[in-house]
Order: structure tokens, then C-alpha cells, then sequence
């Protein structure tokens, strides 16, 4: 009879844990690509001179140092050089073995010239080459690669092309050169030169880098690591991690923020409706503010005592003290908050709302709304400019330009996909703009809003920033 009772016991425990494992397999998973011992490799803009050749590669592959080829591609590759004329193109990123690598070879199938009378296939002079350049496959690390074709006498005698690429590896600009751009599923930051631009490296930092917070001053970016439930801070100067801080259990941060003198580090932890509050000397956790429904965003202003928090369940913005580290207001809204910013002298505030058609705009001292502006729905993203403009990304691939004063939209220009970040380089007062539908980094003139460079980013991204920016 005591058997009996255990074995049902048994067998109800049995389907208790085969009813959970049917729950847990069925939940959504994030594909997490892991970074470490991964190549990147990019295409420079193709030259002037080539913009009428297509390159068809039968085999690109890496070369160990016991002369062993590693394959890069899973078939043949066309190269257009009229569609990267100008454009750096991310051509693959492959996970190889971890080792020493003396080069990429290539192999050329085919060659055409487009002329006046069509198409001329081309004799290929040298159809195998090694392009020699050492590089090294670490297991904690991404490795970046540029390849380049060479423009001087390409095609000779009107039928024989002479192709001769180069390799190397990424040459560092000047920190105040530089802009990062995080992305959550591949657990990397692209770094770009901001001025060409042009992508320059490509970093490990582990699973899930969402926001990111960037010390101008020492040149510091500071990392939400959402599935690590950490935080990374970059060396801008180095581009290495300094250091990673863990965070309390389930805390999945994805937001940070900067106070304006840099002394404190805010970051919005979903997985707990909490914001933690650090203190960026020692990285230590001062106080960690708990509310009652999930915190979206955080944001500073020019005044180093206050911060706010978007709280979208509940319809409501709260003012932070960073003085006494403690939530000393809250504003109810009839909309649901998503994002915000102040302006430039921190008396307004501009927020972004889910289900509502304007911006709308808070007085900053009293938190009480003073005013509505029509941008249309679907906003994502916002960003204000030092003269007090602000500038919205849209879902629908637009950019609407807002003047808060004359309250109404001014302008707007189209970047033709949907916008997931904006960032304002003040220096040379440029936009730049990521895009989710294809991931592409794009960068715009704010005063002829003239778009002037695009990149590949590879990979859906999440955030982007900028030396020089507010």
C-alpha cells in the first residue's frame, strides 16, 4: 500500500516535470549568436575606376599557419563594384578556429567589363592569390578584417583584368573620431570612424549589449548587458573592456544614463521594475529605486541633480533626486510615455508616446504638461540639437525636424526604413541614424539634411552614440 502512495507520487512528480518542460520549450527564445572567435570582414569602397566590373569569387578562405584554408563563403559571391562605389559593405562574419592565420586566399571565377556594346567577359591575369596579412582567432574575442582591391590598371588591353587585393586589420582613429553602435543578438559593438565614416572594428562583449552611456570626458562607454544581468565599461582610448559590474539577480538592465557631470550612472533593470543608481568613481551601487509597473527609459538633462524615468503601464514620468538618490515626484500623463529628452537649457521636457499622434512637452520645474505637437504616429526615437530642435525618428523611415516654439514639425527628410536610434554629432552637426528593416547606419547633413554615407551594419542593432554628441 506505501508503495502504491510513493509510486503515484512518483508518477504525478513525472508529469509535473513533463508538463514544465512542454511550457519552458514552447516560450520564444532570442537567438544569441556568440561573438567570441569570430571573423568580420568588410569590403572598402570599391574605386572609381571599377565601378564597371563585376566580380564573381569562387572561393575566399582563411589561411592557417600550417597552410590550412578555412572556407569564408558557402558559394560563389558577385561583386558589384558599381553598388559599393564609395560604400564600405560588410561581406561575412564567420566563426573560425581559434589560431594563428597568415591571410585570406582568393580565388577569381569570372570577370565581366560592362561596355558601350554590353557586357565583355574579361581573361582573369591571376585567378588564385594569398593575400598576406597575419592575424589571430582568440576565444574571448571578435577579429576584424578590411579587404581592398587596388585601382592602378585594373583592366588592360581592354580585356585582361588584373586584380590585386590587400588585407589588413583595423587602424584606430582618434578617440574624439569615434561612434559605437550595440547589437543585443550578435553580443558586439561596432565602432566607426565618424567623419569618413567608416566602421573600423568590431568588439566581443557578451550577451545582450542594449543601451549605452557614453563620458565624453573620459572617454568611457558604459554597456547594458540585458542577458548577463551586467554592465560593461569600454576604454574608448584602448577600445578594450575596462571592466564588467554585475548587477543584482533577474536584473536584465537595458537602459543607462549619464548625469551631466558624469558622477552617476543610471540604469533601468526590466526584470526587477527597478533603476539602479551607481556611483561612476567606484562603480558601486548606491541605491536601486523599485517601482510599482516596468521602467522604460532614463534620461538626464543639464542639470546634474536630476533624472527622469518613462514608467509606460502606468502612464507616468518620475523625477529622480540624484542628490538624495531617491524618487521625489511623478506625473501622471493621458498617454503612454515611451522616450524623452530635455532641451538644451533642462526647463522643457520632450516626451514620446505609444498611442498618441504628438510630442508632448513638460515644464521640467513643475512636471505639468504646457503643450502638444503634432509629428504623426509611430515615433521611436527622439534627439534635441543645440539650438532646440528636436528631431524625431519615425517608424514610417521619416525624420520630422520640430520646433518646439513655433510648435509644429519644420521640416522632415526621409531615411527610408524604420529608425531605431538617433545620434547628434555637434561637432559637425550631422545625424546619425540606425535602421531596423535592414540594418544600416546612416549619416545625414542636419542643415541640407542630405544623406552622406551609409553602413552595413550586419546585424539588427539596438542603440547608437557618438564622440561629440550632447
Amino acid at each position: 500500500m506505501g508503495l502504491n502512495r510513493y509510486s503515484k507520487f512518483a508518477f504525478l512528480g513525472l508529469i509535473f516535470l513533463l508538463l514544465c518542460s512542454c511550457a519552458l520549450t514552447s516560450m520564444p527564445q532570442a537567438t544569441f549568436v556568440d561573438p567570441n572567435a569570430t571573423l568580420h570582414l568588410y569590403l572598402q569602397p570599391m574605386p572609381q575606376e571599377a565601378h564597371k566590373l563585376s566580380l564573381t569569387l569562387a572561393s575566399l578562405n582563411a589561411r592557417t599557419l600550417d597552410g590550412r584554408d578555412i572556407p569564408l563563403l558557402d558559394g560563389e559571391l558577385v561583386l558589384n563594384p558599381a553598388e559599393s562605389v564609395g560604400r564600405q559593405i560588410k561581406l561575412l562574419q564567420k566563426k573560425l578556429p581559434v589560431g594563428e592565420y597568415i591571410g585570406l586566399s582568393i580565388e577569381l571565377a569570372a570577370a565581366t567589363l560592362e561596355t558601350e556594346e554590353g557586357p565583355v567577359d574579361l581573361l582573369i591575369e591571376k585567378p588564385s592569390q594569398l593575400i598576406e596579412q597575419d592575424f589571430l582567432i582568440e576565444p574571448s574575442q571578435a577579429q576584424t578584417l578590411f579587404l581592398s582591391l587596388n585601382p592602378d590598371r585594373l583592366v588592360t588591353d581592354g580585356y585582361m583584368l588584373s586584380a590585386r587585393f590587400s588585407v589588413w586589420k583595423a587602424q584606430m582613429p582618434l578617440p574624439g573620431l569615434k561612434g559605437v553602435v550595440s547589437q543585443p543578438l550578435n553580443g558586439t559593438l561596432t565602432l566607426f570612424e565618424k567623419k569618413t565614416p567608416m566602421i573600423f572594428s568590431v568588439i566581443a562583449v557578451g550577451r545582450g549589449p542594449a543601451g549605452m552611456a557614453l563620458d565624453q570626458r573620459r572617454r568611457l562607454v558604459y554597456l547594458a548587458l540585458t542577458e548577463e544581468n551586467a554592465i560593461t565599461v569600454l576604454d574608448l582610448v584602448r577600445d578594450k573592456v575596462q571592466r564588467k559590474i554585475r548587477l543584482h539577480t533577474a536584473a536584465r538592465p537595458t537602459e543607462l544614463a549619464l548625469s551631466a557631470d558624469g558622477a552617476v550612472l543610471l540604469s533601468v533593470n526590466t526584470g526587477t521594475n527597478s533603476v539602479s543608481i551607481l556611483e561612476t568613481d567606484s562603480l558601486m551601487e548606491r541605491r536601486r529605486l523599485y517601482f510599482s509597473s516596468t521602467p522604460a527609459k532614463v534620461f538626464t538633462g543639464v542639470d546634474k541633480r536630476w533624472a527622469y524615468v518613462t514608467l509606460p503601464d502606468a502612464n507616468a514620468l518620475a523625477l529622480i533626486n540624484l542628490d538624495r538618490a531617491a524618487v521625489t515626484a511623478t506625473i501622471n500623463l493621458p498617454e503612454t510615455v515611451l522616450d524623452g529628452a530635455t532641451d538644451m537649457t533642462g526647463r522643457e521636457i520632450y516626451l514620446l508616446t505609444a498611442n498618441s499622434a504628438t510630442l508632448l512637452v513638460v515644464d521640467a520645474a513643475r512636471l505639468q504638461e504646457t503643450g502638444r505637437v503634432y509629428i504623426g504616429y509611430g515615433a521611436r526615437a527622439l534627439t534635441v540639437d543645440r539650438s532646440g530642435l528636436v528631431y524625431v525618428g519615425m517608424k514610417t523611415g521619416e525624420v520630422a525636424v520640430v520646433d518646439p516654439q513655433a510648435g509644429f514639425p519644420i521640416d522632415s527628410f526621409r531615411v527610408g526604413r524604420e529608425v531605431v536610434d538617433l545620434a547628434i554629432d555637434r561637432e559637425e552637426n550631422t545625424l546619425f541614424v540606425v535602421t531596423d528593416n535592414e540594418p544600416l547606419l546612416e549619416k545625414f547633413d542636419l542643415v541640407s539634411k542630405r544623406k552622406m554615407a551609409t553602413l552595413e551594419l550586419g546585424a539588427r542593432s539596438f542603440a547608437v552614440n557618438v564622440m561629440g554628441e550632447r
